[in-house]
């Protein structure tokens, strides 16, 4: 089964073997709400422009799925992102059932990048450089495509202190081209310079006449002042190794 997100998560490789959703975020602060697109106290434009002026940031993600009220998968990422220094760098370890599917260490800048993957106990590590003219995909981000296909249109603004809350409920997910019964809950929580700060989902469907729910969290830090620094755990099986992360890439 192939389950398509709301363009939150875009083209990242977070799960095939897990699914992906939200849990909305609290505050017992006073709100005010608006239901309509025309009172919005921003346009979509307004959002997207916000975005454009990121030019580094890190997340934290957090995926979880339910059979039932049973945790039967999870999943934990870590990314900093650097677009102007062409600089990535990440960690991602899923487990299913308690037991560890895969564990996933990414480090790339403008000239090569090194990866490690650990698959079920199977290690393996490659490094290779980048062609002349060539680099890092470093601008098919998370929040490149934040708001390429939310339904805005459909969204509940509230405020919560200093900050706005953008909540969509909808039918969002499609399989094979067609709808299925997947429905769930989008909240992104936003400064009031419209700079995103934690984007949660909540996804509720069935499989094979069983009830899942799949859960996302994730939190956005330190827009604009990210130093990335490869995964410890890929430099430490590298120096294992009798290598050097630096000095492997500085051959290319």
């Amino acid at each position: 089964m192939r389950k398509r997100y709301l363009g939150i998560i875009g083209a990242m490789l977070v799960l095939m073997v897990l699914a992906s959703g939200c849990i909305s975020s609290g505050g017992s602060s006073p709100t005010t709400t608006t239901t309509t697109t025309q009172n919005l106290p921003f346009t979509k434009e307004q959002l997207e422009s916000a975005v454009a002026g990121i030019k580094s940031y890190e997340y934290v993600m957090d995926v979880k799925t339910y059979n039932g009220t049973k945790l039967v998968a999870t999943l934990h990422s870590s990314v900093a992102i650097d677009k102007e220094n062409e600089m990535k760098s990440s960690a991602t370890v899923a487990n299913k059932t308690g037991k560890l599917v895969y564990a996933i260490y990414y480090y790339t800048t403008k000239a090569g990048f090194v990866t490690l993957t650990n698959k079920s106990g199977l290690v393996n590590w490659q490094f290779s450089c980048y062609e002349a003219g060539k680099g890092p995909e470093v601008n098919s981000t998370l929040l490149d495509n934040l708001w390429k296909d939310f339904p805005l249109e459909n969204a509940t603004v509230t405020t919560e202190g200093d900050y706005y809350l953008i909540t969509v409920n909808h039918t969002i997910w499609s399989e094979g081209g067609s709808e299925k019964d997947y429905s769930g809950t989008v909240t992104v929580k936003l400064t009031k310079d419209l700079v995103p700060v934690e984007i949660t989902q909540k996804a509720y469907y069935r499989k094979e006449d069983q009830r899942w729910v799949d859960e996302i969290t994730i939190e956005i830090r330190n827009v604009n002042a990210v130093s990335v620094k490869p995964p410890e755990t890929l430099v430490d099986y590298l120096e294992s190794q009798g290598l050097d992360l630096e000095e492997l890439l500085g051959k290319c």
